[in-house]
């Protein structure tokens, strides 16, 4: 009788801990699954502000390129100051406009 009893308690003790390993596995196996999904949201918000801050924002060539128009307009503007009776220089004033 206590033979039976013991391997009962071992049958028992199997279960429960092949039980407590597949559950565990489980777990292992859904939180590996919520960080994929929670790292691939992730991705997918950078790609978007990445477009957003690409598609806003001057980048230096767009700065640069500015800054030689406004100093090529003043230039031209500072030239025409300096001969106010040059008939040419005004239409040069009014083109930039």
């Amino acid at each position: 009788m206590i033979k039976y009893l013991v391997s009962f308690a071992i049958a028992v003790a199997g279960v429960l801990s092949g039980y407590f390993a597949a559950y565990t596995g489980l777990r292992v196996e859904l939180a590996n699954k919520a960080e994929e999904r929670y790292v691939t949201e992730l991705d997918i918000r950078l790609a978007r502000l990445k477009t957003t801050i690409n598609d806003r924002f001057a980048t230096r060539d767009d700065l640069s390129s500015f800054k030689n128009d406004v100093i090529a307009k003043l230039t031209t503007i500072e030239a025409v100051i300096t001969r106010p009776d040059d008939s040419e220089s005004r239409k040069q004033i009014t083109n930039l406009r």
